[in-house]
């Protein structure tokens, strides 16, 4: 019974030190490129890029040992994480080495994220929070949720929604996209910006506390339901663009 105990109490104690496992690169400006199905990215105040797993299961291999997993890529988990981390340049390059992967990314504020990720993943989740520098995003179908960012910021998906919460101030230019889903974006009622909204089939919501000044513009063909809003919030700024072809736009003030 003893001896049934221990080999718990080991394997539980692998598994934990599995889950807190990281690897970390020494870098606090330039770029990163993020190519992974499904990642949380967090600005903090600190000088290294902090990658680690948010998977709830893993297992230990102990043949594996001093051995890196290889994909058909040409990709090597050189991070422990399922992950290849290259640094070329002033540049990082992050790609999936095994599928099926929940990381989470701590970046200086200083460094500029990148993601691309072009294949079907039911329903994975692109998580950016506390950034302060500028932000590019292009998927097929994840979900895009961006939480205390300043921009510069694009983001393009063909089915994925996207909402995003800014804080002053914000740096612009925003330029956001979707096919297929909503757009939901906050923004600070004191924010400057041109301002675009366009969506060819759903209705456009905006906020009464956002005092735009509409321009105005050609009245549509009777039958169409395509909605394009050109503007200026508190005298113009940074250009504001958010288009869907078949989901709303919602443009609310920061809480």
């Amino acid at each position: 019974m003893r001896k049934y105990l221990l080999m718990v109490v080991l394997s539980f104690t692998a598994w934990i030190a599995a889950l807190g496992q990281e690897y970390k690169v020494r870098k606090s400006s330039g770029k990163m490129i993020v190519n992974l199905p499904a990642v949380t990215i967090e600005g903090y105040n600190g000088n290294e890029i902090i990658f680690s797993s948010q998977h709830k299961e893993t297992e230990t291999d102990p043949k594996a040992e001093g051995l890196q997993t290889i994909n058909n890529a040409g990709y090597r988990d050189n991070s422990g994480l399922g992950i290849s981390v290259v640094e070329k340049g002033n540049t990082i390059e992050v790609n999936e080495v095994i599928q099926n992967l929940d990381i989470k990314i701590l970046v200086p504020k200083g460094l500029i994220v990148s993601f691309e990720w072009n294949k079907v993943t039911a329903g994975a989740k692109i998580v950016c929070r506390n950034m302060e520098n500028e932000i590019e995003i292009e998927t097929y179908d994840d979900s895009v949720i961006l939480e205390n960012v300043t921009g510069p910021l694009t983001v393009r998906t063909i089915y994925g929604s996207v909402d995003a919460v800014f804080k002053a101030p914000v740096k612009g230019p925003v330029f956001i996209a979707s096919i297929h889903a909503a757009i939901d974006v906050a923004i600070p009622v004191d924010t400057k910006a041109d301002i675009k909204l366009t969506s060819t089939h759903s209705p456009i919501l905006v906020a009464p506390d956002l005092k735009i000044e509409m321009e105005k513009s050609e009245e549509q063909p009777i039958g169409s339901r395509s909605t394009s809003i050109n503007g200026k919030l508190n005298g113009g700024g940074p250009d504001c663009w958010l288009t869907s072809k078949f989901g709303k736009i919602y443009l609310r003030k920061t809480k």
